[in-house]
């Protein structure tokens, strides 16, 4: 560790400069830049080795704290007016968002039930013209295959035509029942085993199982203090 002279524990004086301050930012960013230029010469990636480097540090060190500290304060008052301004726009026009949400809230509750009524209406609508179709195109199969003369092959052509038209309305039946519904489908999970459901999730997922024990785990190390089965504790120090 680099020597150097002891720090000043009053701080950067422009912090506290009469009328010919410059800009709050202004003033608090170099102090904190000089800090970090003071900082270079003590934190040099060497051990502290005596009571002067460790009583300069944690100049050093409270120096910084306060400097934080006081740009943050700075910082919450500059940023308190608009802050305060937004609150008082929040203020006046949440109660008419939150009311047309309401609405919008109720009329979606009360359409619930006939949109799923109409979905499973117009979805049997579907089925039945699909069947209708397939078995046109069976006759139509049947009629092309057994057409032996004229009035045959022309029969046949009517029954193509039909058809068609009936895989048409089909395709326009699927369409209304699978679009247009006001319906949104989601899905949740109930857990009916969770031994069965955990070994299923287990080798695709173990490491965010693992984050979670971890999670459980520093939880209540921080209440135990004490090693856990299969959890071991260990007491950490750091500077403060």
């Amino acid at each position: 560790m680099s020597a150097a002279a002891a720090l000043s524990e009053t701080g950067n004086d422009r912090i506290a400069m009469g009328a010919n301050a410059p800009p709050a930012f202004d003033a608090h960013k170099a102090n904190i830049d000089d800090l970090r230029e003071e900082a270079k010469v003590w934190l040099d990636g060497k051990a502290v080795t005596s009571a002067e480097e460790a009583e300069a540090l944690n100049t050093l060190l409270d120096m910084a704290r306060k400097a934080g500290k006081a740009s943050d304060d700075e910082r919450a008052a500059e940023k308190k007016p608009h802050l305060d301004a937004g609150k008082a726009i929040d203020k006046q026009w949440k109660p008419l968002i939150d009311g047309a949400e309401l609405i919008a809230s109720l009329c979606k509750k009360v359409l619930t039930p006939w949109n799923i009524a109409e979905a499973n209406r117009k979805a049997e609508v579907a089925r039945q013209a699909a069947a209708a179709a397939e078995e046109e195109q069976h006759l139509a199969r049947e009629a092309e295959r057994g057409a032996t003369t004229l009035e045959d092959a022309e029969q046949a052509d009517q029954f193509g035509e039909s058809a068609k038209q009936a895989a048409m309305v089909a395709k326009t039946a699927v369409k209304e029942a699978t679009t247009g519904l006001g319906l949104r489908t989601s899905y949740r999970a109930e857990i009916t085993d969770f031994a069965v459901a955990a070994r299923h999730f287990w080798q695709p997922h173990h490491h965010r199982f693992e984050e979670l024990v971890l999670q459980i785990a520093n939880e209540q190390a921080r209440i135990v203090k004490a090693d856990m089965p299969g959890i071991k504790v260990l007491a950490e120090q750091k500077a403060f």
